[in-house]
């Protein structure tokens, strides 16, 4: 009776334990669908100021490169870093910069916390992008009196005023705080179908076809407009994994892609950019 009980525990508590594994998709006879992510903005760039030089082998952990990130010397302010989802096994990479022609050279490194404080970082390699002419798709705006929802990447917005809409892909705060209604800073956009009114009120509909009404205000009615890389060179560094490069030509977008190998957190030092850039990733 004793063995039949712990026997019954054990099967109840199983489906405790599998909502604990990560969802990477489902399985449709012998066909595996893994999940789709959306599109980030993993590092924004300037091209004012000095630009940081690619990490030394003596700087390659995480809590020294939080320390230069904070003492913010010799360009160090304009390291990035993103943490890279536990679902996620490989990424792909792509650039998008404010204007036409413009270049972006990122040192990517990658390492794994798992869960402490402090990793070692290696040095994956080079990405070196030529913005190209094509027309955009990505528009970033300043905007003020955030309410208490965030824009997610992947949420729908529309203008009260003007009706136009588009697609979130990130937001930066610059000053304020969300749940305080004084949220101000800049939101990135993707397919936008017009020209939002200046001061016209936003509203937001998340991936649940939920809607939060005048979620927060455009402060300026012109997006900025950026323009997608495309071509990239890739220059690997000693890491076991290889990238594939995909410069694609008809100005298309240029990607790179990468195996992480389980690592869960990277650093993007862009050590050259002639204009305002970004980088975007996306997980699989």
């Amino acid at each position: 009776m004793k063995k039949l009980v712990l026997i019954l525990l054990a099967l109840m508590a199983l489906p405790c334990l599998a909502r604990t594994v990560p969802a990477v998709g489902s399985v449709d006879g012998t066909i595996l669908h893994t999940i789709q992510t959306k599109w980030q903005i993993a590092d924004t760039t300037t091209s004012a100021g000095d630009e940081p030089t690619a990490l030394a082998v003596t700087e390659r952990t995480k809590l020294l490169v939080d320390a230069a990130i904070t003492a913010a010397s010799s360009g160090d302010a304009e390291i990035s870093t993103f943490t890279l989802p536990s679902e996620w096994n490989s990424i792909r990479l792509r650039a998008v910069g404010i204007t036409d022609g413009g270049t972006r050279t990122d040192q990517i490194y990658f390492g794994t916390l798992g869960g402490n404080l402090d990793c070692e970082l290696t040095h994956a390699g080079q990405l070196a992008w030529v913005i190209g002419t094509q027309q955009s798709i990505y528009d970033q705006i300043t905007f003020t009196l955030g309410g208490t929802y965030v824009p997610k990447p992947g949420d729908v917005v529309t203008g009260v005023t003007s009706g136009e809409t588009a697609v979130v892909v990130s937001t930066v705060l610059s000053s304020g705080a969300w749940a305080d209604a004084d949220a101000a800073g800049t939101v990135t956009y993707k397919s936008a179908s017009g020209t939002f009114t200046s001061s016209e009120l936003i509203s937001v509909v998340d991936y649940l076809g939920v809607t939060d009404p005048n979620i927060y205000v455009h402060a300026a009615s012109d997006l900025v407009d950026f323009e997608l890389a495309d071509t990239v060179v890739v220059t690997a560094g000693a890491w076991g994994s290889v990238w594939t490069a995909t410069s694609p030509a008809a100005n298309t977008n240029a990607e790179a892609e990468i195996d992480i190998k389980g690592a869960d957190f990277m650093v993007i030092v862009t050590t050259t950019s002639s204009v305002d850039s970004k980088l975007l990733i996306k997980g699989y």
